[in-house]
């Protein structure tokens, strides 16, 4: 499975959002295998128009989702096994 996180960095202090960074360090306890990449102007605005409002946005194989998503990560470690 082809998993993509799609993240933002603040531009006051350059640092990737809460949510973000929330995201990823779970996929990592889960051992979920992910590839992580800036959004550009042209992503977020594809994005909004989705109506995916908040960061991070993780793009599947099966599905798309925004935000800090506990439930969806452990469906994506219940499906690999």
């Amino acid at each position: 499975m082809t998993i993509t996180i799609y993240t933002i960095t603040d531009e006051n202090t350059g640092r990737e959002c809460a949510n973000c960074t929330a995201t990823k360090k779970a996929m990592d306890r889960k051992g979920i295998t992910y590839q992580s990449r800036e959004m550009t102007a042209a992503e977020r605005e594809a994005f909004k128009k989705a109506g995916h409002l908040a960061a991070p946005v993780v793009v599947t194989d099966s599905e798309t989702w925004a935000g800090f998503r506990p439930d969806k990560i452990l469906t994506l470690t219940t499906k690999d096994s």
